[in-house]
């Protein structure tokens, strides 16, 4: 069934004989779609299952074995191009909420054990904890972690309300897990606000002229076909879009603007964009990881730090709500301890078309690149990070790091970049292949 045809769906007076017959057997094809979706429904079920009414056991039964065996047929999907990055799974994961709306004991039940299932045979078949994660977020705990933009909170109070949350999670998935689930909810989160800034045509921000732009999985532009993961993705989140707009939805965070989705050549563009910005990302932070085992006069990114303890993609709060998302996260750990002002090193990792532009063009970019560390990483900063050493607490940032991608940059311009970064009081590095 479409998430259309159960966005219409106008639910009924409860009746059992809506979805099965006298012994619970459950009858035609969308009977358990249905009860899955109708959450009062669904928990008026699990309810009676634990009065130990026969019928409601019988109805239960067969929809636990339904949603653990669906598990494990997403789980098979998970391998390679089709859910073989981390953006792919959790644009296309978040609908599932709206297959299984309910938060109640029955609702967390048949999440859990499709999470159980795809969890089983995705690691089974390789994939990372990450992309595994990204489903359980959507599975089990829903967005029992996501404090940030407009409803991000400061203090103490916060700090202990999300450690809590923390401990519910680990509950359900395990220290790994957990840890995985915050990195997956934070790559979700950088890639909505990527698609915030993304350059390229947007369908009209109209309501009534949208719909005339609404893509239809099965009908693909020319040349794409209809199972190909981006074009999936992109339905996805053109529904999801719509839906927010319509709903009334300003935002995507404090500051981001909530735009009309992008047209279907600047999503592809803009999806190729960001992974390629991941996969740079991962590569600086896998040489800062090097570094930081090396001995501390050798070092280049990580250069005048005694013990460096380097975590990415650390959530940020700052003053009004406003949540950013350092690439990497560096603190000095030999500066920790009571009445000490922690060394702390923030990082922008950028790749930059430098090669085709002008030595003028390319320090108005820098500058710009400045501006927004600056803006983004710097200052006093409230980390978000739960289980990081200075979680919950508000420090000054020591120092707002640029890594450029270095390929194909002359040695004069790499030089007339750094003179100028040198003049603003910025550290920057050329990193390579």
């Amino acid at each position: 069934m479409s998430l259309e045809e159960l966005r219409r769906d106008e639910v009924p007076a409860f009746d059992y004989g809506l979805y099965c017959d006298a012994t619970g057997r459950l009858e035609g094809d969308r009977s358990a779609v249905f009860l899955v979706h109708r959450s009062a429904h669904l928990e008026r079920v699990y309810a009676d299952a634990q009065g130990g009414d026969a019928r409601a056991l019988e109805v239960v039964r067969q929809l636990e074995e339904t949603l653990r065996h669906t598990g494990e047929a997403i789980g098979d999907q998970a391998l390679g191009v089709v859910c073989g990055t981390l953006p792919s799974c959790t644009v296309q994961w978040r609908h599932l909420e709206e297959f299984i709306p309910s938060r109640g004991a029955g609702g967390l039940r048949l999440r859990g054990l499709l999470a159980e299932g795809f969890t089983r045979r995705a690691r089974m078949k390789g994939v990372e904890n990450a992309i595994i994660a990204g489903a359980l977020d959507v599975l089990v705990v829903g967005s029992v972690l996501k404090a940030g933009g407009a409803e991000t909170r400061s203090g103490v109070a916060e700090a202990e309300r999300m450690a809590v949350e923390a401990a519910r999670v680990e509950q359900l998935v395990g220290a790994d897990g957990r840890m995985a689930l915050e990195e997956a909810l934070t790559q979700e989160a950088r890639l909505a606000e990527a698609e915030a800034e993304a350059a390229g045509p947007r369908c009209p921000s109209g309501l009534k002229e949208l719909e005339r732009y609404h893509p239809r999985m099965s009908e693909p532009p020319s040349g794409v076909k209809a199972e190909s993961r981006l074009w999936v993705d992109y339905v996805a989140y053109w529904e999801g879009r719509y839906q927010d707009l319509v709903g009334g939805r300003s935002a995507v965070t404090g500051r981001v603007e909530l735009k009309p989705p992008l047209k279907w050549e600047s999503y592809q563009a803009f999806r190729d964009r960001f992974q390629q910005a991941l996969e740079f990302q991962r590569r600086v932070g896998k040489a800062m990881q090097r570094e930081a085992g090396e001995a501390a006069g050798t070092r280049t990114l990580l250069r005048g730090i005694e013990q460096p303890l380097v975590a990415e993609n650390v959530g940020l709060g700052h003053e009004g709500g406003w949540l950013t998302y350092a690439d990497q996260f560096v603190i000095d750990e030999a500066s920790l301890g009571a009445g000490r002002q922690p060394t702390v090193h923030s990082f922008s990792n950028k790749q930059r078309a430098f090669p085709n532009k002008s030595i003028d063009e390319s320090i108005k970019q820098l500058r710009e690149d400045i501006q927004e560390a600056r803006a983004k990483y710097g200052g006093t900063v409230e980390v978000r990070r739960l289980g990081h050493p200075l979680f919950g607490r508000k420090v000054g940032v020591t120092r707002v790091h640029l890594v450029y991608d270095g390929e194909g940059l002359t040695p004069k311009l790499q030089e007339a970049l750094a003179d100028e970064a040198f003049n603003r009081g910025i550290e920057l590095h050329f990193h390579g292949r």
